[in-house]
């Protein structure tokens, strides 16, 4: 008897972590920003984002020399830096001079 409710117990704690999805889903949907190892920075539509992979459409690569866009990019996770949303503001730095 005792064992039958470990073993529920065990399965109903495995759903609950199935359940949760990875933080990396908040980007499905949106127009992202990712930064790459490397020098290269890619923007697009995030419509597939896994815990393993993103997966972009109308895609813009900046490498050091070019830009380049695409209709489809897949990036596998070891590859990125960071990644963030499309700005909603954009602010130069003003750099007082000294006196």
């Amino acid at each position: 008897m005792a064992g039958e409710k470990k073993a529920a117990k065990t399965q109903e704690t495995k759903k609950q972590q199935e359940k949760k999805d990875h933080p990396i889903k908040l980007f499905e949907g949106k127009r992202i920003t990712i930064k790459e190892i490397g020098p290269n920075t890619i923007e697009g539509d995030c419509i597939v984002a896994e815990p393993g992979y993103l997966i972009l459409m109308n895609v813009i690569i900046k490498g050091t020399k070019h830009v380049a866009e695409a209709q489809l990019l897949y990036i596998p996770h070891h590859r990125i830096s960071f990644v963030h949303t499309e700005p909603t503001k954009v602010e130069e730095i003003k750099e007082e001079e000294p006196q």
